[in-house]
Formats: C-alpha cells, sequence, structure tokens
C-alpha cells in the first residue's frame, strides 16, 4: 500500500491487462476490418427482386385489379433495382474470429477495471482516466453482448476502433496513479449516478456509430456508385435508423436517471439541486439535444436523415462534456475532478 491508500501491486496488474486489452482489441479491429472486405466480395451486381406485397385495409390498383379492390395474396410487385448479399463461410469465419477477439479484449478490458478498484477499495471512475477505461468497457461489454444476439459483426470495426482509441489517450493523456478519492466524491452516489452514466455513453456511443453507417449507407441508397463496395453488404438503412433509435432511446432514459441522481446527489453534497455548475449544464444540453432528437423522430414527416443529425450532435455534445468540460480552464466548476 502506498500513503494514498492504493495497492500498487493490484493497480500495476490493471495497467498490464489494460495494455493486453489493448494488443487484443487491436487484433480484432484488423480482422473485422479483413472481415468487412470479405463481404465487399460478396456483393452481387444489382438485379430487380419481385416479392409478395399483401396490402391489408387498403385499396390499391394493380396489374388484374380494379380499383377499390383489395389485391391477393398472390400479387407480386417489383422492388427497386438492389445489391444481393449473400455471406460466404470465409466471411463469416473472419467475422466470429474478430468477435471472439473483442470477447477476450473485452473481458481482459472488464477485469483491468475491476483491479483497479480493488486496488483504490472504491467503485474505479473517480477520475478522468478511470471513467475513460470503465465507459470503454462498458461499451465493449454492451457491443459483445449484442453482436452476439444480432450478428453484428459487420459493425465491429466501427466499435472496436473509437474503443482503442479511448484507451490510447487515457493512457497517453489522462492517466492517473492509483489513489483515494477527493472528499466531495466518497458517497454511495459515486457508484449509481457515474455508473449509470458510463453505462448510457455505450448505448449512445453504439448508436452513434450505426447512426454514421446509416447515413452512409442511405447516401448509397440514393446514388449508387459505380462499383459497390462492403457497404452494400450492410442492412438496408431503414433497419439501421430502426436500430440506432432503439439504442438511443434506450440511452436516454438511462441519461435521464444520470441528470436526476446528480440533482440529488447535488443537493446532498452542495446544499441545492442545481447550481448552473459547467458540468450540469452540458448534462442537461445533451439531454435537451437528445429530447429533441426523439420528439422529432416520432413526429409525422420529418425526415429521417434529419434527426439522425441531431442525434450525432447530441454524441457530440458528450464528447464535449466528458472532455473539453473538464479539461479546459474555461469550464471550471464544482465538478473538476479529473484528476490532472
Amino acid at each position: 500500500m502506498n500513503p494514498a491508500g492504493a495497492d500498487l501491486t493490484l493497480a500495476g496488474n490493471a495497467n498490464m491487462a489494460l495494455y493486453a486489452s489493448m494488443v487484443v482489441y487491436t487484433l480484432a479491429m484488423l480482422v473485422f476490418a479483413w472481415h468487412l472486405a470479405a463481404r465487399a466480395g460478396q456483393v452481387q451486381t444489382p438485379r430487380a427482386v419481385d416479392r409478395d406485397e399483401v396490402l391489408v385495409g387498403s385499396t390499391a390498383t394493380a396489374a388484374g385489379a380494379t380499383t377499390g379492390s383489395l389485391p391477393s395474396a398472390g400479387v407480386r410487385r417489383s422492388t427497386p433495382a438492389e445489391p444481393a448479399f449473400e455471406q460466404s463461410p470465409v466471411s463469416a469465419q473472419r467475422g466470429n474470429i474478430a468477435l471472439m477477439l473483442t470477447y477476450l479484449a473485452t473481458a481482459l478490458l472488464v477485469g483491468s477495471v475491476i483491479l483497479r478498484g480493488f486496488a483504490v477499495a472504491r467503485p474505479p471512475w473517480g477520475n478522468m482516466f478511470e471513467f475513460a477505461t470503465a465507459a470503454a468497457a462498458a461499451v465493449g461489454l454492451t457491443y459483445s453482448v449484442l453482436a452476439k444476439r444480432n450478428h453484428w459483426q459487420w459493425l465491429g470495426v466501427f466499435v472496436v476502433t473509437p474503443v482503442l482509441l479511448v484507451l490510447g489517450l487515457s493512457l497517453a493523456v489522462l492517466y492517473t496513479e492509483a489513489g483515494e478519492l477527493m472528499p466531495a466524491l466518497k458517497s454511495y452516489w459515486l457508484a449509481i449516478h457515474v455508473g449509470v452514466a458510463f453505462l448510457a455513453v455505450a448505448f449512445f456511443t453504439i448508436a452513434a456509430a450505426i447512426g454514421v453507417v446509416y447515413l452512409v449507407r442511405l447516401r448509397r441508397e440514393e446514388k449508387p456508385p459505380a462499383r459497390r463496395g462492403f457497404i452494400e453488404s450492410l442492412p438496408a438503412s431503414a433497419a439501421l435508423e430502426r436500430t440506432a433509435y432503439s439504442l438511443n432511446m434506450v440511452a436516454f432514459i438511462l441519461w435521464t436517471f444520470t441528470l436526476i441522481a446528480g440533482a440529488i446527489w447535488a443537493k446532498q453534497a452542495w446544499g441545492a439541486y442545481w447550481q448552473w455548475d459547467p458540468k450540469e449544464v452540458w448534462t442537461f444540453v445533451i439531454w435537451t439535444v437528445y429530447a429533441a432528437y426523439m420528439h422529432g423522430r416520432a413526429t409525422a414527416g420529418l425526415d429521417l436523415r434529419r434527426s439522425m443529425f441531431i442525434a450525432l450532435a447530441g454524441y457530440a455534445c458528450v464528447i464535449i462534456n466528458f472532455t473539453l468540460v473538464n479539461l479546459v480552464s474555461t469550464f471550471v466548476g464544482m465538478h473538476n475532478y479529473s484528476g490532472m
């Protein structure tokens, strides 16, 4: 134990596990990219696809049907030309290998966070370094669970890459030696308020990754390129948009709890629910932007592309809240707990 009350041996082991997770995440990222390259090779020439279409409770005019009559189940309609995709065994194998590497890297990262917690005998998110690594672990764990269930190997490179970037920045810029908490943070609300916050950030991050892919996919659907690539092997833009919306909804609920829990903790620590502290303000800004996204998404007639841009603006606010608000002196307030 050192004078700050931390177990240096456990802290060192936590750092070793963190380095190991970065190595494995790097391998996973490369194999995920290799997987996408294999998917690109399986995209076939676009062709018109006929499918059965049944309209219930509406009128239509179709070949062989008169106005005001319902088309039978046998009526076939031609959909717009779209590239056909069937994943090859090679592509599937690469995706599974990358996913297994992600499981291993995430396990190492979660182990690093747990060891750090034992080393300091408290929840391991008392400064920016600890919050960043814990949030990265939450992103990796959330993606691992969802990817296994939904076959999201195609999303892996878009999630693992930012996780790897955050871990690298954490070690290079944000690293803080293991030590005791500041007095203001010694509360059970640390585990609740901050823990739920980085879980919300995990869902926001995955939703943002899917949101960016959605915008690219939509663009390629509207203006198909001469040469097809892995983008055409991904789910349709409509499916991507619905998935991003669902994840953002979960994150928004968690962020709402974070905002309320923070106000309750502020009352106990500072005697007031709201102090117009920069961190409080930006937490509310994030909530407001995502509330605008939810409202826009539910409004009939609003372009879904514009709604997605609002969601991505909300994620930009999340990044600002973690970086600039904590590091730039202009935003100095009561939440000066970066540890730097």
